[in-house]
């Protein structure tokens, strides 16, 4: 049990890092969003999905396929474009768990999904050279932040001193 406490102790925080995405859908051009890293945590959040600039009045459907909260796969769509009607939609950051498989169900493109990638990484270095950087670095940020310490505190009341020698000048002025 002390091995599991000291392994969850040995685990940095997370560090999110975002990513740009995007991708084309066609006809027969669907996009797979796949990812070979287990060790970290992969979010895939849909921002827009806009009708290409050569794309014909008719219904465009796109279709969404990933996993439930139960593993089984499940398909929902994302948007219903049309170019004399609505050319664009904006999903506002709708978050989905890799890996998904978007595709165009209706219509022949071209249709543009953006968003972002995100990836939680842990801060923990992977090398022994890294983690000797690591500890300088980590060392040379706690000095600034305890030596700031006793700083801010003396500041603080001379500030208030100020205010009060202020509040009696203009006292005196009225």
């Amino acid at each position: 049990m002390e091995d599991s406490a000291m392994d969850m102790e040995s685990m940095g925080p997370l560090r999110p890092q975002t990513f740009l995405f995007g991708c084309e859908l066609k006809a027969d051009k669907e996009f797979q969003f796949k990812v070979d890293d287990e060790e970290n945590e992969h979010q895939l959040s849909l921002r827009t999905v806009t009708l290409g600039a050569g794309a014909k009045d008719e219904l465009h459907i796109v279709e969404a396929e990933a996993l439930d909260y139960e593993g089984n796969p499940t398909k929902v769509v994302l948007a219903s474009l049309k170019m004399s009607v609505q050319p664009t939609v904006s999903l506002g950051g709708f978050e989905i768990t890799p890996p998904v498989v978007l595709r165009l169900k209706c219509g022949s493109g071209p249709v543009y999904v953006s968003g972002q990638h995100l990836v939680a990484l842990e801060e923990e270095p992977e090398s022994d050279e890294e983690d000797d950087d690591t500890k300088i670095v980590n060392a040379s940020t706690k000095r600034p932040a305890s030596g700031g310490g006793p700083k801010t505190p003396q500041k603080k009341p001379k500030l208030a001193e100020d205010d009060e020698d202020d509040d009696e000048d203009d006292d005196d002025d009225e």
